[in-house]
């Protein structure tokens, strides 16, 4: 399934909540969201059914497994188009953080992995030879900024 912007930005926003907050309510996301109860209502019951959520009527928000995934994998997406932006082009940070959510949706996962790997080796992190692939989680930790 392909997400839309929105439901990206549901994902993400409940996974961000889960690290701060122990329950997750209808309520939560609105609020963060700056969206109406019913918006968030209707982007719940579609991510419910798409299997990226487990949610009853009044009940407390969790990501599934999938879920979890899919949203570590748009926060790393995202993090990886401000980091070209910011560090590469010299963008400044209020424009990246915008653009960066706008161009990363436009991109394949085979964009991504590239242009991860071209951002990564430019600014002298590890060389990604370890095949990173947006994908897969066992690369977000080794990335380290190399000591010369």
């Amino acid at each position: 399934m392909k997400l839309t912007n929105s439901q990206e930005e549901y994902l993400k926003t409940i996974y961000i909540l889960k690290n701060t907050t122990n329950e997750i309510k209808v309520t939560e996301i609105a609020n963060k969201m700056n969206k109406s109860k019913a918006s968030v209502n209707s982007a719940i019951k579609t991510l419910n059914t798409e299997g990226l959520l487990s949610y009853k009527p009044y009940g407390e928000i969790e990501l599934t497994e999938s879920g979890r995934k899919e949203a570590l994998k748009i926060i790393e997406a995202n993090d990886i188009v401000k980091l070209f932006l910011t560090e590469l082009l010299g963008v400044s940070k209020e424009n990246a953080e915008i653009e960066a959510d706008k161009i990363k949706t436009i991109l394949s996962d085979d964009s991504l992995n590239k242009l991860a790997r071209y951002t990564h080796k430019e600014l002298g992190l590890s060389s990604l030879n370890c095949m990173y692939d947006i994908n897969n989680e066992k690369c977000i930790t080794c990335v380290k900024r190399n000591v010369k």
